[in-house]
């Protein structure tokens, strides 16, 4: 049994003997959602339009080291790069297999990938729904078959996510369902737009009618990615693999998802892993959410910091910007629980920043 070590902070339960020694698959699943591109929402691009194309070149970058479709690595505007640099950075250190999965990527990723038969790019839910009717059940069913699949042949399975505009509609998802305060969701940005987030699920809430099922609900409210992760863990549990939920506050939207559609899934064999910035940000709140709903379910988070980082925009990541996605989180987590120092971790981080700014894909030094 690992101890608890300056590496990693276990705030609430146990970890299982899996994570040492068990067989792992990391599974990183993408999708877009339109309410990305309302104006102020998320940073993880550019430009609102380009938070659509973020996906896609996340993934391009993790598995390539540069992206390929677009000539850069997404950044928000301000030039902080992706968190796929952290997960890339530890995939390559403990050499953990992972493979994409296509949920509804608005530009299909020029990688190796599972495209779900059901993928489907996200309406903007404060006008219109965000999929359609019936969508979010073939989805679910389709990536529980996906979980079954993988679970069979791993026992520890982390599950990372790309989705700009994703806290905004876990919000709704976790308003509509009566899982926490509006405020527990995080953001991208320092200042993290909640009234803007409140505004945007006031209008999807009202689409809403009583007794509405989970699947109708996600379809309303929603977004592709949250109830294909949901499908994903709940297949791998029911194989008994332990499931790593690698990400920040929309995976207490996925849990909610989990818990309506399978009321009796076994939180012992779950981990919510993040990062030392989500924690600092919303920590408090998530283990509000957690000791409510879900008691036996492991929250930790990697104690990783980038204040000696020789680049500025990695610095920023200390400022609040960013936090987490793409699975740093929870992947670093599993990497260190493997053997992976934090040192090397931030020494291979700086390299990948280095050889992204050598090939003239960020703008920001």
């Amino acid at each position: 049994m690992v101890e608890k070590s300056d590496k990693i902070i276990f705030v609430q339960g146990e970890f299982r003997e899996e994570l040492l020694n068990g067989k792992a698959l990391c599974i990183y699943v993408i999708a877009s959602t339109k309410t990305s591109t309302i104006p102020g929402i998320s940073l993880a691009g550019q430009a609102p339009l380009l938070t659509l194309f973020t996906p896609a070149l996340d993934v391009e970058y993790l598995y390539n080291g540069i992206p390929i479709s677009f000539p850069i690595i997404p950044t928000t505007p301000e030039g902080i790069p992706t968190p796929a640099i952290i997960t890339r950075s530890a995939i390559k250190l403990s050499q953990l297999p992972y493979i994409i999965v296509d949920a509804g990527s608005f530009i299909e990723p020029r990688v190796s990938l599972l495209k779900l038969a059901w993928r489907t790019i996200g309406g903007r839910i404060d006008i219109e729904n965000a999929l359609p009717l019936g969508t979010s059940r073939k989805l679910f069913e389709e990536s529980k078959e996906v979980g079954k699949t993988y679970g069979s042949i791993a026992n520890v399975i982390v599950i990372g996510e790309s989705m700009p505009g994703g806290t905004t509609t876990a919000m709704a998802i976790l308003r509509a369902l009566n899982y926490g305060e509006p405020d527990v969701v995080s953001s991208s940005s320092r200042d993290n737009p909640l009234e803007l987030k409140r505004a945007i699920t006031d209008k999807a809430l009202q689409r809403l009618k009583n007794n509405e099922d989970i699947f109708k609900i996600n379809d309303i409210v929603g977004d592709p990615l949250h109830i294909s992760i949901a499908g994903i863990a709940l297949g791998a549990l029911e194989k008994k693999s332990l499931v790593v939920l690698a990400g920040g506050t929309q995976m207490l939207a996925v849990l909610s998802l989990m818990k309506e559609i399978e009321p009796q899934f076994d939180q012992r064999k779950v981990v919510l892993a993040t990062t030392r910035w989500i924690y600092l940000d919303k920590g408090v709140k998530i283990l509000n959410v957690l000791r409510k709903y879900f008691p036996e379910i492991t929250f930790t988070y990697v104690d990783i910091n980038f204040e000696d980082a020789p680049f500025k925009g990695l610095r920023a990541y200390e400022e609040g910007f960013v936090k987490e996605g793409v699975g740093a989180g929870g992947t670093a987590f599993l990497a260190m629980i493997r053997g992976v120092k934090v040192s090397e971790l931030k020494s291979r981080v700086y390299e990948e920043y280095s050889n992204i700014i050598s090939h003239g894909v960020i703008p920001y030094g």
